[in-house]
């Protein structure tokens, strides 16, 4: 959980000082709807875990995933995005239950290592399959969230022997990392793709110049000749 909060802690502080706005305005969202979900992520991180019975609840890697992927999708809208965040967050989910059964998280180094896994692969898959920033931010945390459902249920009642838990054992960090490594993959995309259409723009423009130029040349050569 430490990587969680020391991410989302930046985000934060960046989001609180101004220095995100423009990402925000770009997200169709206001920066202080961003600030508050930080908030609530890092508040409800710290919160100690809600043991029932056999069921463990981490509000931070639970509860408010929900509410903000919930927030993201009223956003978003009803349109083909939210179809597209719809089939990323069940690709994001596909990768969870993938690497977690594949990972067991018996100890601190495997739970560790699943988070990690979770968070750069379903950060991508996000994106790629989501496209947009609200559709990657929100598939990310509804996705993750959904695969740490499933593997519960396959833990507890199909292998046994494990407590159901939700939003622990780094699921936490795994939105966490997912969130913001997706995010930046898209920005570092966006920002590609305006730089070579601006490089484009700009050879057009040489082109067109230098064309100008030659006609101007052989006219003025014309009209010297002629006279």
């Amino acid at each position: 959980m430490t990587i969680g909060l020391v991410l989302l802690t930046v985000v934060a502080i960046l989001i609180f000082f101004g220095l995100s706005d423009k990402f925000f305005k770009n997200l169709g969202v206001a920066s202080w709807i961003g600030f508050i979900l930080a908030l609530a992520l890092i508040v409800g991180a710290v919160i100690p875990d809600i043991v029932t019975g056999g069921f463990v609840m981490n509000i931070g890697g639970f509860i408010i995933p929900i509410v903000g992927m919930i927030v993201l999708a009223a956003f978003i809208g009803w349109n083909w995005e939210l179809a597209r965040m719809f089939f990323a967050l069940l690709s994001v989910a596909a990768v969870a239950v993938a690497t977690r059964m594949l990972i067991l998280p018996n100890t601190g180094g495997m739970i560790l290592a699943a988070s990690l896994i979770v968070g750069f692969v379903g950060g991508t898959v996000a994106y790629i399959i989501g496209g947009t920033r609200l559709s990657t931010l929100a598939s990310v945390m509804g996705g993750i969230v959904l695969g740490d459902l499933i593997v519960n249920l396959i833990y507890v009642y199909g292998i046994g022997g494990y407590v159901f838990s939700m939003g622990t054992r780094g699921v936490f960090d795994s939105i966490i990392i997912a969130c913001v490594f997706g995010i930046l993959l898209l920005e570092a995309v966006v920002t590609a793709r305006r730089a070579v259409s601006n490089k484009r723009v700009a050879n057009t423009a040489t082109h067109t110049e230098s064309g100008e130029d030659v006609d101007n040349d052989f006219d003025d050569y014309f009209d010297d000749t002629v006279l």
